[in-house]
């Protein structure tokens, strides 16, 4: 329990570790009430008295049933803790695995991004390659159109001059 409460954000840490803390405490309790139940096993009049088997019956299962009472208070508070606890846990790895299918969703859909990204930089390159070959005509025509034009002029003036000297 210690590591799993550690494993959280510093917040739900320290309340964590501090329901920790109680559940030793009331354990190191309850197992030193058992070893003091089996120290007194050994005895014999104090024995017969804690199982309220001694001269004065009322007293001793008076006690007994005070003993008791305390301790199925603590046990049903440790209870009610250790339920609160399961409670959190459940809830804690709900949202676990509630935040890890997100993030799978998420994961997935930057890969169909990148996917979708490399197919336009594709594309794009392509249609460089086809707006410089484009280019490329569109120089060659400028020239050849320029050439006829020269070409044309050329003639006309040829024409009028041999019109002119005869």
């Amino acid at each position: 329990m210690d590591m799993e409460a550690r494993s959280f954000s510093q917040e739900k840490s320290q309340q964590l570790m501090r329901k920790v803390k109680e559940y030793k405490a009331d354990l190191k309790k309850i197992t030193e009430d058992s070893r003091q139940a089996q120290g007194a096993a050994s005895g014999g009049a104090a024995a017969r008295a804690e199982l309220g088997l001694a001269d004065n019956y009322y007293d001793t299962s008076a006690g007994q049933r005070e003993r008791m009472l305390k301790t199925t208070e603590k046990l049903d508070k440790t209870s009610d803790r250790i339920s609160q606890g399961r409670a959190q846990l459940a809830e804690t790895e709900e949202l676990g695995v509630s935040i890890l299918q997100d993030l799978h969703r998420q994961r997935e859909t930057i890969t169909h991004a990148q996917d979708t990204l490399h197919g336009a930089d594709d594309n794009i390159a392509k249609a460089r390659r086809v707006l410089a070959s484009m280019s490329r005509r569109i120089m060659t025509n400028k020239l050849i159109m320029w050439g006829i034009c020269l070409l044309l002029v050329g003639s006309i003036c040829l024409v009028l001059y041999y019109k002119i000297i005869n």
